[in-house]
């Protein structure tokens, strides 16, 4: 129980060295926390302006996105990590509430952040029955 989000993080790096030496510094300086959910991420190489970039992102659905979980405070820490480097970065939250919808979008002068449009977006969505019955037939048959 509880509320629950979707959420996207993303960091764009240059090349895989750049991508090397963050998750190394993250490793040697970052807490057992910080180790813990950087297992989690995933790498994707982009192309953006034509231009390579490697992009470390991770993904988390139907989450419990509170800002003093010690999980929530790694990964926003990992992110402030990149940010102070001039990394290029993307968060997405999508909350169970309507409005409840967080886009930010930091363009770093390392990467370029065009990679990160690219790559990750969002949609809300109607669910509904896959199958349904024309409403004609429907009264024909009844």
């Amino acid at each position: 129980m509880g509320y629950r989000s979707d959420v996207v993080l993303g960091i764009a790096f240059p090349n895989n060295a750049a991508l090397v030496s963050f998750l190394t510094a993250q490793k040697l300086t970052g807490t057992r926390e910080m180790q813990t959910v950087m297992e989690g991420f995933g790498v994707t190489h982009m192309s953006a302006a034509y231009k390579e970039h490697v992009v470390l992102w991770v993904y988390e659905e139907q989450v419990k996105w509170y800002p003093d979980y010690p999980e929530v405070m790694a990964y926003n820490q990992i992110i402030q990590n990149a940010k102070g480097l001039d990394y290029s970065t993307i968060e997405i939250e999508i909350g169970e509430e309507t409005n409840d919808i967080k886009f930010e979008v930091h363009d770093g002068t390392k990467s370029d952040s065009a990679c990160l449009y690219d790559v990750f977006g969002f949609r809300r969505e109607i669910i509904r029955p896959e199958s349904w019955q024309d409403i004609s037939s429907f009264v024909k048959e009844n």
